[in-house]
């Protein structure tokens, strides 16, 4: 069974872990999937394409999260989820960049595949994969809390990227969930324990 290392204060506290990655996972669901909900008419009237256009770039971006999501589990197995997650943010964050700054359909299906790069490395799959290499059969109590926080995305997301449209524009909007994404998420993610390795568990069984 995996186990997590000793982590001193809340950091290493099952509580933090939950509302740390449920927050996190929030913020990457409600400035990925459901950003299209809202933005989808804003982002193609403002770079001159069909609407349809938009949805067909998260579609590509869900096929590219599909394909490469064993291969990113895999490496969360291997070494834990802290630093695939805090990189889902750096990358999120690129893609959010990339697209406010689109003006046409060939940066808008890039930005949307720098942003299903970022899907894979940090919406549920990668959260779970990460709750599994810290608690091993006892994740199912944590993954269950981190899906009811993160339920809200949309509850978050599509009042607050209305709100922010309205305001300051679709671009800005972006930035502003890309600026999320990097001053809220990646210190949360970074913060989560890291899983002890195999030989430091046995090691430790040793003693």
């Amino acid at each position: 069974m995996a186990q997590e290392h000793d982590n001193p204060g809340f950091g290493g506290s099952r509580r933090f872990v939950v509302a740390a990655l449920g927050t996190s996972q929030t913020l990457a669901w409600a400035s990925s999937y459901y950003l299209p909900a809202i933005l989808a008419d804003p982002i193609a009237g403002g770079i001159g394409v069909p609407r349809s256009w938009v949805f067909a770039a998260l579609s590509g971006a869900l096929l590219i999260a599909a394909f490469a999501g064993p291969a990113v589990g895999r490496v969360i197995d291997r070494h834990g989820g802290r630093g695939v997650l805090v990189l889902s943010n750096v990358v999120l964050a690129a893609g959010l960049i990339a697209l406010a700054a689109a003006n046409g359909a060939v940066l808008l299906f890039a930005a949307w595949a720098i942003l299903g790069i970022g899907m894979t490395l940090g919406l549920y799959d990668a959260g779970f994969a990460a709750l599994t290499a810290l608690y091993g059969r006892d994740a199912r109590g944590p993954i269950t809390g981190i899906t009811l926080i993160a339920g809200f995305a949309s509850t978050v997301s599509w009042p607050l990227s209305t709100f922010l449209n309205d305001t300051l524009g679709w671009r800005e909007t972006l930035l502003v969930w890309a600026a999320l994404n990097l001053a809220i998420a990646l210190p949360l993610n970074w913060m989560l324990p890291v899983p002890a390795r195999p030989m430091q568990l046995a090691h430790t069984a040793e003693h």
